[in-house]
């Protein structure tokens, strides 16, 4: 049997199952009831984790249009959480809220606060939930912000640090040089500040 699977945009296509056994309840209940090993973590994300949701819904090479800006952020609203009462105002909510009202006619801003809207929903808002529960129960918990990226020509030249962007300093790749998965033109200050992640990194490794 060949039947071709769509997952909705802004879902996970294939997640955990709660089995009552590996997972006995939904993780955030058993984070908010204490039940998970009590290790050090460090968390974060990037300035524009967002990235491929608007460079892949919208043609933003200029900006975004309101146009685009609205039907983005219904077809958000509409992926998420269906047709329930009151997702007029959660939509006009949203678009209030993210909506740069001291720039509002410009569409690179609009752009980059719609990448906002997807960097806040997918990943700042789980990361700082998980970091805070985490945190509550007296666990060391670290958490950072990456706002650094290298050239390249992989992305768009507006781009600010997307899903992923840290990888190659975590793991020293600009003291080795540009490689086919990272193809970056580094320099100097991408060799410092990836000496300084990986100091970061493996001194949390070492001693939380």
């Amino acid at each position: 049997i060949q039947q071709t699977i769509t997952p909705a945009t802004y879902h996970i296509a294939f997640g955990p199952v709660i089995d009552g056994d590996v997972i006995p309840d939904d993780p955030q209940i058993l984070m908010e009831q204490g039940e998970f090993l009590n290790y050090d973590i460090m968390l974060g994300v990037n300035q524009g984790e967002g990235l491929k949701f608007v460079d892949g819904i919208v043609d933003n090479e200029d900006g975004v249009t309101p146009n685009d800006f609205d039907f983005s952020v219904s077809n958000f609203v509409d992926n998420l959480y269906g047709y329930p009462e009151g997702k007029d105002t959660l939509r006009e909510t949203i678009k209030f809220m993210y909506t740069d009202w001291a720039d509002k006619e410009n569409p690179e801003t609009r752009r980059k606060t719609l990448v906002a809207l997807f960097t806040d929903h997918q990943w700042v808002a789980p990361a700082v939930a998980t970091a805070d529960l985490h945190a509550q129960y007296g666990s060391p918990t670290y958490f950072y912000a990456f706002y650094h990226h290298c050239q390249s020509e992989m992305k768009p030249s507006w781009a600010d640090s997307a899903h992923g962007d840290e990888v190659p300093y975590v793991f020293g790749i600009p003291m080795v040089g540009p490689t086919e998965l990272f193809s970056c033109n580094f320099s100097k200050n991408d060799v410092m500040l990836s000496a300084v992640v990986m100091t970061y990194w493996t001194n949390f490794a070492k001693t939380g």
